[in-house]
């Protein structure tokens, strides 16, 4: 059906029932937007089509881009505002749970991008530019991140990296806060000034980050190529230590995932709590759950610790250990395929981290077993295992039997038959039907020990 309005043409399918709704919110931002780019009209009616067969789509999208990305909902590149339906939207893994809120957000991203093709169509090597622009403008982010990326892997790799909007949404964000109007509209009207700009825009973009969210000195304590380290003042040693412990690693974690090499991952040490939480919230979107035994996290290329002053000096190998965990995990999370499955992603940082390296000793992980697993009166599901009140409490502590059970795959499996496990989601949930049970059964015959479980 092709449904015309004062501002706008809409092609859609006769049972989709919001298209008022969808041209009400776009007459509400447009002129908004248009005072941006200083465009006093469109220059005819904006053409919008609403797909209602992702394949469809996707067919037609693989005529602009490189490579289709399940993320890709709605677009501009043949000059019109193209979206999927919202009932197809909700199809994908990345936007299952999109909301009509989010989903008529987005149109008025799109409209951005389409102000922006008035003045210069050419999004040739600075399409994160545009990025920075329709997020703040059309769909705000309720979060910032790190800027961790450099001018090359913006300029001709935006779509395949990780947290791309959100670091466009970042940048554009000091973009519109430190960057003179008409100095923006001359970098829509010549993008080979902003090219030229680009690596000036992302060092200062980078300073006004550490300065406004870091909550920590905005200098480097230590860096290499490899990893550089944010910490407060009183944790310069343990700065330096961890700089070591990560470098004389990192070749021994990689080649357990095959990689033969990975970027450069920022280390973010708190000697206060609250200082933690706050740049968590910071980097995270509100209704992500912050558990209150906390201490550790990595968000995106970044891994952030909080540090109890009392106890630093007592537990300063487990510090050393814990930055360690939290780059297997990044690690895990870039090289799976999908989903994250919880007790294969802990069990993997812990044993490959050397925390629990204590029970490398047989007899102390047999007391181990002992103790802190063949007592166990109630057993999760591996499977149903999530952070939070879940993982650790009273019954059980998820992350020793997320321990135990890698530990008995890395005993019992084939490198390859792990790896391949590992990539899959399907195949990790299948396998964490029964792996508490086996491993169980495998120590428990190994020790001569009687199981209840």
């Amino acid at each position: 059906m092709t449904k015309e309005y004062q501002y706008f043409i809409v092609e859609y399918d006769k049972n989709i029932d919001y298209i008022d709704d969808l041209t009400f919110t776009l007459e509400k931002e447009m002129q908004r937007i248009l005072n941006f780019f200083e465009i006093s009209r469109l220059s005819e009616k904006k053409k919008i089509k609403i797909w209602d067969n992702r394949e469809a789509y996707q067919l037609y999208l693989e005529q602009y881009v490189p490579q289709y990305y399940d993320w890709m909902i709605a677009d501009t590149y043949d000059g019109n505002i193209n979206m999927l339906s919202i009932e197809e939207c909700k199809k994908t893994k990345s936007h299952f749970d999109i909301t009509m809120e989010l989903f008529l957000q987005n149109i008025i991203h799109e409209f951005v991008h389409s102000c922006q093709q008035e003045i210069n169509n050419d999004a040739t090597n600075v399409e994160w530019f545009w990025e920075a622009l329709a997020t703040n403008l059309g769909n705000p982010f309720d979060h910032v991140t790190s800027i961790q990326y450099s001018k090359k892997e913006l300029m001709y790799n935006f779509d395949s990296l990780s947290y791309n909007y959100s670091t466009a949404y970042t940048i554009g964000k000091f973009i519109l806060e430190k960057i003179p109007h008409a100095q923006i509209l001359e970098y829509v009207k010549n993008p080979q000034r902003l090219i030229g700009d680009t690596d000036s825009i992302i060092a200062s973009a980078k300073q006004w980050f550490n300065e406004k969210y870091l909550v920590l000195p905005a200098i480097p304590k230590e860096e290499n190529k490899d990893f550089v380290i944010y910490s407060a003042d009183t944790l310069y040693e343990l700065a330096n230590d961890t700089l070591i412990e990560l470098s004389s690693n990192k070749q021994r974690i990689l080649k357990f995932f095959e990689l033969s090499d990975y970027r450069q991952v920022e280390v973010n040490l708190y000697d206060n709590q609250d200082d933690f939480i706050q740049f968590l919230k910071n980097v995270r979107s509100p209704e992500c759950l912050i558990p209150d035994y906390c201490q550790g996290t990595f968000d995106d290329y970044m891994i952030n610790h909080s540090i109890d002053l009392k106890t630093l000096n007592a537990q300063y190998s487990k510090h050393l250990k814990s930055s360690l965990h939290e780059f297997i995990h990044i690690i895990y999370n870039d090289v799976i395929a999908d989903e994250r499955i919880i007790w294969l992603d802990e069990g993997l940082a812990m044993n490959l981290s050397g925390e629990y390296s204590i029970y490398d000793d047989e007899e102390k992980f047999k007391t181990f077993f002992q103790t802190s697993i063949l007592s166990i009166k109630k057993f999760p599901s591996m499977n149903e295992l999530t952070h939070g009140k879940e993982f650790v409490n009273e019954d059980y502590n998820g992350y020793d039997l997320s321990y135990l059970v890698v530990r008995y795959m890395l005993e019992t499996m084939k490198h390859d038959d792990v790896l391949a496990t590992i990539k899959k989601s399907e195949n990790v949930k299948l396998l964490g039907q029964n792996v508490l049970d086996n491993a169980i059964q495998y120590y428990s015959k190994k020790f001569a020990f009687f199981s209840r479980h």
